[in-house]
C-alpha cells in the first residue's frame, strides 16, 4: 500500500509499503506529472480537461499538452530532470505506447509509477489496470486519495516489447483489421460495440464482414526460439499482457498468470466455432477445437508471408517480420 505524507503546505514526501500486489520501492518526491494529448477522443469532445487537470493538481504537480508524438519525448525527459516520481498518461490507449516508450527509453531503470487516465473513446488499457471514469473524476480521485494521505493500491505489471515500442496488447490478422474497420467509423464506445455486435452476427452466418476480417493470414509462429507449426495461418493472434482485448472480450485469459510472460492465442478456428463460444471468451476461460494455439512465453516472432498490419495499444503499423517480448515490470497505480 501506499501512505502520503504531508510536510508544511503540501505533498512532500510519500512512502510505498509492499502489498500483496507486489513489492514496491520508496519514493522521495511526490511532484504529478500529467502528458496529456489533445487528439484524444474525450479530449476533443472537453479540450479545456487539461485546465480542469491543473486546477485540482495545484502546485503539486504539472500537466503537459503534447500536441504530436514529436513533443511526448522532451515531455518525458523533463519530467525526468524534475525528478517526478508518478507520472499520469491522459488520452486513448494509443497515447500509453507513446509514453510508456520514451518513459522506459529516459528513465532506464529508474520508472516513475505510472497511472493511466480514461481520456480515449474505449479506453481498454486504463479499464484494464482498474480505472474507471471519466479522467477529470479519476483524477480528481487520485489526487484527493493522495492528499488524505490514504492507502493506494500499486500493482507490479508486466509490459510488452514489440520491437522498439513498448505495450499491453499486441494483435494481428483479426485484431487490426477490426480496429481498421473501426477507424473508418465515427469513434465511440458505441461505433465500437456496434461493430463487435455486427462482426459476432457476421460469423454466425458467414457474413461478407466477418470473411474480411477473419481472413487466414499464412505466418511462422516461433516461440521462446522454436516453430510452432500448431497453426500456419491463424485468423486472429493476439499476444498481451492484460486479460480484455476490447469490449469484455477476456480473449487473454491467461494474461497476468506468471511474471515474465505474456499469453499467446492463435487461431485457426472457424468464424462459427468462435462465435458459438462467446460465451466463454467474456467469461475468461480458453476455447476449445483443433488448430488453436494457447500458450504462455516469453518471446514470440512472427513471420508473415507478406507485410502484415498490426496493432500495439491500438495503434496501427505494418512490417513483415514482429518481434515481441517482455518489456520492464511497471508499478502502476490502480484507483
Amino acid at each position: 500500500m501506499a501512505m502520503v505524507c504531508k510536510n508544511g503546505n503540501g505533498l512532500q514526501k510519500y512512502v510505498m509499503c509492499p502489498p500483496s500486489m507486489g513489492n514496491l520501492s520508496a519514493l522521495n518526491d511526490t511532484r504529478i506529472g500529467v502528458i496529456c494529448n489533445p487528439n484524444a477522443g474525450h479530449l476533443l469532445r472537453r479540450p479545456e480537461l487539461p485546465s480542469e487537470l491543473r486546477a485540482l493538481l495545484g502546485d503539486e504537480g504539472e500537466v503537459v499538452v503534447t500536441e504530436s508524438v514529436a513533443d511526448v519525448p522532451a515531455a518525458v525527459a523533463h519530467f525526468r530532470r524534475e525528478k517526478v516520481a508518478l507520472v499520469a498518461s491522459c488520452g486513448g490507449d494509443g497515447t500509453s505506447v507513446c509514453t510508456l516508450t520514451e518513459l522506459v527509453r529516459n528513465a532506464g531503470s529508474e520508472l516513475p509509477v505510472l497511472a493511466f487516465l480514461p481520456g480515449g473513446t474505449v479506453n481498454t488499457i486504463a479499464r484494464n489496470l482498474g480505472v474507471t471514469g471519466s479522467p477529470r473524476a479519476a483524477f480528481a480521485r487520485l489526487v484527493t486519495r493522495l492528499r488524505r494521505r490514504d492507502a493506494l493500491p500499486i500493482a507490479q505489471h508486466d509490459v510488452l516489447k514489440v520491437g522498439e515500442r513498448y505495450g499491453f496488447l499486441f494483435a494481428a490478422a483479426m485484431g487490426a483489421r477490426f480496429l481498421q474497420e473501426y477507424y473508418q467509423r465515427t469513434p465511440g464506445p458505441l461505433s465500437a460495440a456496434g461493430l463487435g455486435l455486427h462482426t459476432v452476427g457476421s460469423c454466425l452466418f458467414r457474413g461478407r464482414l466477418a470473411q474480411r476480417l477473419f481472413a487466414p493470414t499464412p505466418m511462422e509462429i516461433v516461440i521462446d526460439g522454436k516453430s510452432d507449426h500448431t497453426v500456419i495461418a491463424p485468423r486472429y493472434v493476439v499476444a498481451a499482457t492484460i486479460a480484455d482485448v476490447g469490449l469484455g472480450m477476456r480473449v487473454a485469459w491467461r494474461a497476468g498468470s506468471l511474471p515474465g510472460r505474456m499469453h499467446l492465442i492463435a487461431s485457426e478456428l472457424s468464424t462459427a466455432n468462435m462465435a458459438l463460444q462467446l460465451h466463454k471468451t467474456i467469461s475468461g476461460r480458453p476455447l476449445t477445437g483443433e488448430r488453436h494455439l494457447d500458450r504462455l512465453a516469453s518471446q514470440v516472432e512472427l513471420r508473415f508471408a507478406e507485410p502484415q498490419v498490426y496493432t500495439l495499444d491500438g495503434e496501427l503499423y505494418t512490417a513483415r517480420t514482429v518481434s515481441i517480448g517482455m518489456g520492464p515490470r511497471l508499478q502502476i497505480l490502480r484507483f
